[in-house]
């Protein structure tokens, strides 16, 4: 936690990093198990990369899992399964994977497009729900900023759920996402040097801004 913020970092692909992650206060660590992305970390790499992160801030971040590929990544030693999916195209059950593995251990990241509606019944299979941008084609990871006017809406509305804030987030704009109401920021693209290698650079003045701006 910074500044009173809580922080998760995501596409972490490097022991290293993983370690200064922590130094910096990162609650939750990312890591992308899903092939079609670049910050992919494969299986025979993840142990050793595991073994750097507390067990209670393993997030596997993945896209359209089934129940099945859940329980193997928590027998892995994640504790929390991240499921990207559009509700739209029917391609990811999410009230499966809340029966199967526990909506304490699921965490939703729907993707919606600019102004639509958030499915309510997604409601009762998680108590967590990661907001990212939209992006044709992408889940996540585009370093595009997403809809903060429908998130602050969901935060409003549905108070008693964690609403974590995507997309697009840096050192240049982590201060408005926070005065926005964001009190759960996700950091990808915006502390990298380059896809899955994070910046000790960018980490360490994010750091500050947010340590400020609790302070002011």
């Amino acid at each position: 936690m910074i500044g009173g913020i809580t922080i998760k970092v995501c596409g972490i692909t490097r022991a290293a990093d993983a370690a200064m992650l922590r130094a910096y206060g990162a609650d939750f660590l990312g890591v992308n198990v899903w092939p079609g992305s670049p910050r992919c970390v494969p299986a025979t790499v993840r142990p050793a990369l595991l073994r750097e992160i507390p067990a209670a801030a393993r997030v596997a971040v993945t896209v359209n899992p089934t129940p099945t590929e859940c329980r193997a990544l928590l027998a892995e030693g994640f504790a929390i399964v991240q499921a990207h999916f559009d509700p739209l195209l029917k391609d990811c059950d999410p009230g499966a994977l809340a029966r199967d593995v526990g909506k304490d251990r699921l965490w939703l990241a729907p993707k919606l497009a600019p102004g639509a509606a958030f499915p309510p019944e997604l409601l009762t299979f998680s108590g967590t729900f990661v907001h990212d941008a939209h992006a044709k084609g992408a889940f996540g990871g585009t370093g595009q900023t997403g809809d903060w006017d429908r998130f602050k809406g969901l935060v409003s509305a549905h108070p008693r759920h964690t609403w974590v804030l995507a997309g697009g987030l840096g050192p240049a704009n982590v201060v408005a996402a926070v005065r926005a109401g964001a009190t759960f920021l996700d950091l990808n693209s915006g502390v990298e040097s380059a896809p899955g290698l994070k910046s000790a650079e960018k980490l360490a003045e994010v750091h500050e801004l947010l340590l400020k701006n609790s302070q002011s």
